[in-house]
């Protein structure tokens, strides 16, 4: 999972860089394109900072969020078993299920050998926190290229996502491979469409996960990268 975020750093920062240099895009709209997500909140952010909330806690909590979310896929995928369309919630699992084959997602690699509908949802599914994963290296790949371009040195860039970077991305790599984990167990299985098989496996799995440990870890850590983030990055970015 790592790698993948490196990857899809490197691919942002050369794409970003090259097409300011050569005058294609402006800097702030690639600084504005790799802020958008972020972007939804600030609403929230300001009526908790307007509370007299620490903006590190603001941070803490956005990134929570997002991490527990990583982990949520791994303990949803049972509601994709077509064998427990009966059980509680059934209008959930009917649409998790699904009847029609997905149209954008069913090309990603490995699906088009999946034949039961629901077991290819499932195997989209588990990528999502791998996906995620690509979508945060592509937005600090932006953001460095684009402080390169403003600042003309990447050492401001450096500044401004090292120091939380370090234990912040990490965390959320770690959340993200624990679903991502499951899918490379039930990805053999799946493209052979053994639904009973997977759905076994799945089970096996997330028991074995130790998954009050993870959570520890990933609060743990976002707290800390989220108070380093308030109140060191800033402070380092005013010394540079």
């Amino acid at each position: 999972m790592l790698q993948a975020y490196l990857i899809s750093l490197i691919i942002s920062l050369v794409i970003g860089a090259l097409l300011m240099k050569a005058g294609l895009v402006a800097p702030e709209t690639v600084f504005e394109a790799s802020t958008r997500r972020i972007s939804h909140a600030l609403p929230v952010f300001n009526l908790g900072l307007r509370a007299g909330v620490d903006l590190g806690v603001l941070l803490f909590v956005w990134n929570v969020l997002g991490a527990l979310a990583n982990l949520s896929f791994l303990y949803t995928a049972s509601l994709f078993n077509p064998e427990q369309l009966g059980l509680s919630p059934r209008g959930l699992r009917r649409i998790f299920c699904g009847s029609r084959r997905m149209k954008l997602l069913c090309y990603l690699p490995g699906c088009s050998k999946i034949e039961v509908e629901s077991l290819r949802r499932l195997y989209v599914w588990l990528m999502v926190p791998l996906l995620g994963i690509f979508l945060l290296g592509l937005e600090s790949g932006l953001q460095v290229a684009t402080a390169d371009e403003i600042n003309g040195s990447y050492l401001s860039a450096a500044v401004s996502l090292l120091p939380h970077g370090l234990v912040e991305i990490p965390i959320f790599t770690l959340a993200g491979a624990v679903t991502y984990s499951a899918h490379l167990r039930i990805r053999e299985t799946a493209q052979q469409n053994l639904t009973r098989t997977v759905f076994q496996t799945l089970e096996v799995h997330r028991k074995a996960m130790p998954i009050k440990r993870m959570i520890w870890i990933v609060v743990c850590g976002l707290l800390l990268s989220g108070l380093v983030e308030a109140h060191v990055t800033p402070y380092l970015m005013r010394s540079i």
